[in-house]
């Protein structure tokens, strides 16, 4: 196929995500589910604030969901509304909380919990699940569960993940002399097979999604550093981050790797062939299957004597409304939009990995024979909460990814990015 149009079909795919039809469910599910909260006499209007445009396959599904939804309850009427981005929904919370006008229910990025939980937006919803909460909540993956939880109250309903990890082109892997079946397993091979392959066919070896901080933080976790340290003190001067940081910094020097703040840029680049491996989200797994049979997935690399950690990817789902009467009625959507058989509904056909046990179990057929989804179901045991700024969330991305930019153009050495980006948190969260 020409590479042209191979490119266009995989970005209009990844895009829209559309075009197949829903597989079912591998077997019944069977899970504890709430009882649904009761709705007042009165009819209630909520918004449903999500990040997936309309023809997408994940807007399309969730379109579909909230009139299956309306149809079933109607005293109840969700409206749904598309948002370009989690930053994007943040934002209009912000604006909507000073008019006085919430929606019911937002998606909210992994990332952003502390600083909605703090903002006192949210509500919790160990109250309004009733007395089936703890069995309810205790399906989903405790590691997504603790991310939403403070104080012992659960804000957030897991309702997307998505792992970090690497897509490669296993046909350029033969071009360049290496084994496709046996990928880089540490950083330090993955940084070698990068300078392989550029060496042997003159393209980049590597390139990693960063229209935010999420690949880096995967990297310098899964290197054995953090952002923060135990007590909350912003670590990025430390060895890991300036190490990992300095890798990509000489990688992008020597050609192996390729630096584009742009995902869809790069994202082309790797749909034509200019890089051999891509480390992103997992989510294009399904995509890759249906249009690019070649290209398989590898596990993140860790450093030697390490394990991946890979902070959570996707969203949760949190209440928040103007009156009890929409909490409530939102907290009913939540529960009939995360149930066992809508997750494993959802996992195989968005390209997001199930967030519930009763999911997973359903969808077992399903992965038996998917190589490239086994390796993204397999990270789920990696699986961290990401990193919390609170409040802070929206300046300290910015500080992160304006040291990784001057690092990657050849601007400043890492340590000198990464000591001033550390100065900037440490002022911030000082605040």
């Amino acid at each position: 196929m020409n590479k042209k149009i191979a490119l266009l079909l995989l970005l209009s795919l990844l895009i829209v995500a559309g075009c197949k039809t829903a597989a079912a469910p591998a077997e019944p599910v069977v899970a504890e589910e709430p009882a649904a909260p009761v709705v007042e006499d009165e009819p209630v209007e909520i918004a449903f604030w999500y990040p997936y445009g309309e023809g997408s396959w994940t807007g399309d599904f969730l379109a579909a969901k909230i009139t299956e939804f309306n149809e079933a309850n109607p005293m109840i009427t969700v409206v749904g509304q598309s948002y370009d981005s989690y930053t994007a929904i943040i934002e209009a919370l912000q604006r909507a909380s000073a008019a006085g006008n919430l929606p019911g229910v937002a998606t909210i990025g992994y990332g952003f919990d502390e600083y909605i939980v703090n903002s006192g937006i949210a509500t919790p919803l160990n109250d309004l699940l009733g007395d089936e909460a703890d069995a309810f909540l205790g399906d989903f993956f405790p590691s997504l569960i603790e991310v939403t939880t403070f104080d012992g109250d659960t804000y957030g309903i897991p309702l997307a993940l998505s792992v970090a990890e690497v897509f490669y082109h296993s046909d350029v892997f033969e071009q360049a002399g290496l084994d496709p079946t046996d990928p880089p397993a540490t950083w330090a091979e993955f940084l070698e097979t990068a300078r392989i392959i550029h060496e042997e066919l003159g393209i980049y070896g590597a390139a990693f999604a960063l229209d935010d901080p999420w690949t880096f933080e995967t990297t310098v976790r899964s290197n054995g550093g953090a952002f923060l340290d135990e007590s909350g003190m912003p670590v990025l001067d430390a060895e890991a981050a300036v190490a990992s940081l300095a890798d990509w910094g000489v990688g992008t020097a020597d050609g192996s790797i390729l630096y584009n703040a742009d995902f869809y840029e790069t994202l082309q680049s790797f749909g034509a062939q200019e890089v051999a491996m891509f480390a992103t989200s997992s989510y294009g797994t399904l995509i890759y299957k249906d249009i690019a049979p070649l290209v398989m997935a590898m596990p993140w690399p860790a450093a030697e004597g390490q394990v991946a950690r890979i902070p959570a990817g996707g969203n949760s789902l949190y209440v928040f409304g103007n009156s009890d009467a929409e909490r409530n009625a939102a907290a009913r959507f939540i529960t009939f939009l995360t149930s066992a058989e809508a997750n494993a509904d959802w996992a195989m056909n968005s390209g997001y990995m199930p967030t519930r046990n009763a999911a997973l179990t359903a969808i077992a057929d399903f992965i038996a024979d998917f190589d490239n989804y086994k390796v993204a179901i397999d990270a789920i045991d990696n699986v961290v909460p990401p990193t919390q700024f609170g409040t802070s969330a929206l300046e300290a991305n910015q500080y992160i990814m304006e040291a990784i930019e001057a690092v990657m153009l050849g601007a400043q050495d890492a340590t000198t990015a990464l000591s001033a980006a550390n100065q900037k948190l440490v002022d911030l969260l000082a605040k």
